[in-house]
């Protein structure tokens, strides 16, 4: 796996079309991470990184990460920021 640097994030992020420059979720133990770390981001809400991890969880059908991203909406929805 490659280290998180600024170089491998070149390396690896899309580099073309509306999504150039995100990251692909590759796994379901990387979406569920990224639900578990939704609020850690900077320029990104919690609430697209779930919509993100929603879309990589129906098109390979993790229920792990479908049941993650489900919790997560739901202790959301009681916060009020």
């Amino acid at each position: 796996m490659a280290a998180p640097t600024a170089a491998e994030r070149k390396k690896s992020g899309i580099k073309k079309g509306p999504n150039k420059g995100k990251y692909p979720v590759g796994s379901e133990s990387r979406c569920i991470s990224a639900v578990k770390l939704r609020h850690n981001g900077k320029g990104i809400s919690a609430a697209a990184v779930l919509a993100r991890c929603a879309a990589a969880a129906a098109a390979n059908n993790w229920a792990g990460c479908k049941a993650a991203v489900a919790a997560a909406r739901k202790v959301d929805s009681g916060k009020k920021e």
